[in-house]
């Protein structure tokens, strides 16, 4: 795992408004140090707690924001302690 760097950063915001998943999967491989996850796996393995974890896997747009301002200033984001499953959906 390591910090964004300033133009990690910047790659990230270049990239955000066109491709908000794929600009926040970039910077998520970095950061928790799992350059082969896709997104879904990412969030999984990002200590972000449960409730923001279904909003980022639903794609909203208010987490995904969230989630790139955080990494903006912060620049980095921890790994939970285990990995999440999501839960089938509901019949």
């Amino acid at each position: 795992m390591r910090r964004l760097t300033k133009r990690d950063v910047e790659t990230l915001l270049q990239a955000y408004d066109h491709d908000p998943v794929g600009a926040l999967t970039t910077s998520l491989r970095i950061v928790l140090g799992r350059p082969d996850d896709d997104f879904d796996d990412l969030i999984a393995h990002a200590d972000v707690g449960s409730q923001r974890r279904e909003r980022l896997l639903e794609r909203r747009p208010d987490a995904l924001d969230e989630l790139a301002a955080e990494l903006n200033e912060r620049r980095t984001l921890r790994l939970t302690e285990t990995r999440w499953r999501r839960r089938p959906p509901r019949a």
